[in-house]
């Protein structure tokens, strides 16, 4: 199937795009072998360099399957350097590790030409499940990159109306919800259990406690806009 785009406006100007695939000559088949699920925290790309740093988190069941897994990694073609293992506050079984691999030939490589402006991805048993939102004209030249890095099992693309939302746009939120928030989460008001109400907040300001309410609503709702983007991501797969 053939995509074609002709962005009219700013609704048209970004498409999300889906694809599933297994990329040949890639660290990412490593997983083939191991209980290991892989998620991309940053990724900074250095063309003119031919590498990229990435920071990302690793979901490994048992420290003799980490173990042997970055051994294997640490021989990967593809991984210049490993930098660092450490395990994340989070969770026990998670650990981030921060590395730098080659530019030519990889996906994020391949994104980053195309400029994409947000990915996100989950790497297990071998495949490569991302999503990326990039300039609509993009798409199709895109697609034809990836079938050249390997099989690819699903791609597809939808337009993303409003596409810098997945951006955090600072002037969405007014100065008295930002500093609001700020403070409550500094308070403990998100903690759980709470460290502090909505009356210690609004102490704190010197508002009342209505008022204090309401500016806390209106920024959580801006803040879950961000489910506008899982709401995409999980359509788009389903289409």
């Amino acid at each position: 199937m053939i995509l074609k785009y002709a962005p009219r406006n700013l609704d048209d100007k970004f498409s999300m795009v889906y694809f599933r695939m297994t990329h040949d000559n890639c660290w990412s088949r490593i997983t083939e072998n191991y209980d290991v699920m892989v998620h991309t925290l940053k990724l900074l790309p250095f063309k003119d360099r031919d590498i990229i740093y990435g920071l990302f988190e690793l979901k490994v069941r048992g420290k003799h399957t980490l173990r042997d897994f970055m051994r294997e990694l640490s021989r990967s073609g593809t991984v210049k350097k490993l930098v660092g293992l450490s395990i994340s506050e989070l969770k026990g079984n998670v650990y981030i590790v921060d590395l730098y691999e080659t530019y030519s030939g990889m996906i994020q490589g391949k994104l980053s030409d195309y400029n994409s402006i947000f990915d996100f991805d989950l790497v297990k048993h071998g495949v490569e499940e991302k999503y990326a939102v990039i300039p609509s004209e993009n798409v199709n030249d895109l697609k034809n990159e990836l079938q050249s890095l390997g099989h690819v099992y699903e791609f597809r693309a939808k337009y993303f109306p409003n596409f810098y939302e997945v951006l955090m746009p600072y002037f969405n939120f007014s100065p008295i919800e930002m500093q609001i928030m700020l403070e409550a989460y500094n308070q403990g008001y998100y903690d759980i259990p709470r460290r502090a109400g909505i009356r210690e907040i609004a102490e704190y300001f010197g508002l009342s406690k209505s008022t204090v309410q309401e500016y806390i609503r209106n920024a959580e709702s801006k803040t879950m806009t961000s489910m506008k983007l899982f709401k995409l991501m999980n359509d788009l797969k389903r289409l």
